[in-house]
């Protein structure tokens, strides 16, 4: 028992964990020693803290992008000059490392001749789509892609349907199978499907797997991927921390990708942990959602893996290798558009967040939405009211039970202003629902990784799928029902926040960009 406490005891001393935080801690203390040694020079010190603060001031203000960015960085300098510029030198800068953005760039620029839009394809989506052409529109000009006729779309309703499905197309891939995932953690499912991949890789398929490092803080060791490596997989953790103080740490990989022989592909929100199978409880039953893609919409998740896999290493693939495939046609299959979202400067637009505006704005009856974070900021929010207003039906549920208690309440924080305007909001009774998902009027629909929050609004790379008149609509549209009728639906009267938890959470919505 002894043994085992101290072998405990040194892995904590020794984890990365630990370790990356007293490093960070150490650079802090580097800032404030620097800054109480200067302050002994107390009239040189407050020329060039107003100075470098005032010219830091005008860099933020003169910025292009949502005002409520800018907000807690202005309200920081105010309150802490020195440090808040400080501050800001370390986290403020959220865009992707310049070399990141070169790959990403090339990679797309190589995809690009092995996926061109036929030119009758243009102006058939542009009639298919009707009224709802400017979204297409939109998704092409700027996420770098597009939509789609003549493919399939599965739905799944939770991560059991979805896990099954994957399986079965797992072993029956014969090229190669890509898998990218902000969360892989150990056990049955990721158990499960590691033993498929092996077996994969022993009859010549070429296997690729990547996941997000701090995705996966506390749940793979820091040289898993090695591990990966010897079975024969091709595997990369995306952006390694690294114990350095930079908001280069925003930019996670919180997408949810599976590419089987570039002919079918998945996304949604259910990352590989036991929980999103329902094989463990922690927050009671756990609702996600994901859709299956055949055709040549496929694709468009091949070029999105291939951007980040490539520009988290050193080789760029061969892009016709994993594209100039023959892809199945099916009739009747509707539109529907894969796509991509990050931070800039490749992204120059919050393309998941415009993507969920055009929709919302776009829509005459009703707009149904499952989230589980509902800290959006106010272009959204205004939206939400708006349709409200116009006499759209909208419907939004979150989680009953939270996952992070203060993100929970900011999330409720926000039901008061809704409900005002006549937004219905219902919290998914049996338990934590993951799924973010959009379906409105019964002819389009959006699934895939974008939450209502910041952090995927602005600074991950995210990624989903809009359909236009897709079979699976009306699945999506019934798991709606279905969902909301185990839901609890908040009303003023029962809905109830004390003074004090709203005037904290007053507080974090100031800070909700960062959060």
């Amino acid at each position: 028992m002894l043994n085992l406490i101290i072998m405990k005891i040194f892995k904590l001393l020794f984890s990365k964990i630990l370790i990356s935080a007293l490093a960070l801690l150490v650079q802090v203390s580097v800032v404030i020693l620097v800054v109480l040694f200067f302050e002994s020079y107390f009239i040189l010190f407050q020329i060039f803290s107003l100075v470098f603060g005032l010219a830091v001031f005008l860099y933020i203000i003169s910025k292009k992008g949502n005002p409520e960015l800018k907000l807690p960085w202005i309200f920081i300098l105010l309150v802490l000059p020195f440090f808040g510029t400080a501050i800001y030198c370390m986290f403020g800068n959220a865009k992707m490392p310049l070399k990141q953005y070169k790959n990403i760039a090339e990679i797309t620029f190589r995809c690009r001749q092995y996926t061109p839009l036929p030119p009758t394809d243009g102006a058939k989506i542009e009639e298919e789509l009707g009224k709802y052409a400017g979204i297409e529109n939109y998704l092409r000009k700027n996420s770098y892609s597009k939509g789609h006729l003549n493919c399939r779309v599965t739905y799944f309703p939770d991560g059991e349907s979805f896990f099954t499905d994957l399986m079965e197309e797992l072993e029956k891939a014969e090229k190669f199978i890509f898998l990218e995932y902000f969360i892989i953690d150990l056990g049955f499912m990721w158990s499960n499907i590691l033993e498929v991949l092996k077996r994969k890789v022993q009859k010549g398929v070429e296997v690729r797997v990547m996941y997000d490092d701090i995705g996966t803080v506390g749940k793979l060791k820091a040289n898993y991927f090695k591990k990966l490596k010897k079975h024969g997989i091709n595997c990369r953790k995306f952006n390694p921390f690294r114990p350095v103080v930079s908001g280069i740490h925003n930019n996670r990989d919180h997408r949810k990708i599976a590419v089987i022989d570039g002919v079918k592909g998945y996304t949604g929100g259910i990352n590989i942990g036991d929980e999103y199978i329902n094989a463990t409880s922690p927050l009671g039953h756990w609702k996600d959602t994901a859709v299956k893609i055949e055709g040549s919409a496929a694709g468009n998740l091949t070029v999105m893996f291939l951007q980040l896999f490539d520009s988290a290493g050193k080789n760029f693939s061969d892009c016709k290798k994993y594209l100039d495939v023959d892809f199945p046609t099916f009739e009747d299959g509707g539109y529907v558009h894969p796509f991509g979202d990050g931070p800039k400067p490749f992204y120059n637009e919050c393309v998941g967040e415009n993507n969920y505006l055009n929709i919302i704005n776009s829509a005459e009856k009703y707009v149904y939405i499952t989230t589980p974070y509902l800290i959006p900021d106010y272009n959204i929010i205004s939206a939400l009211r708006n349709a409200a207003f116009r006499g759209v039906d909208v419907k939004i549920i979150t989680p009953s039970k939270p996952d992070k208690k203060i993100i929970f309440n900011m999330t409720r924080s926000n039901y008061k202003y809704l409900l005002e305007a006549g937004v219905k909001i219902y919290e998914y009774s049996p338990g934590f629902i993951h799924a973010k998902s959009m379906v409105s009027d019964g002819v389009v629909a959006f699934v895939g990784t974008i939450n209502l929050d910041f952090r995927s609004l602005v600074h991950h790379y995210e990624c989903g799928a809009v359909m236009y008149k897709t079979p699976c609509i009306a699945d999506i549209k019934k798991d709606f029902d279905e969902t909301l009728s185990v839901s609890r639906k908040i009303t003023p009267e029962n809905f109830k926040m004390n003074v004090f938890a709203s005037l904290a959470n007053a507080v974090l919505n100031l800070f909700s960009p960062m959060l």
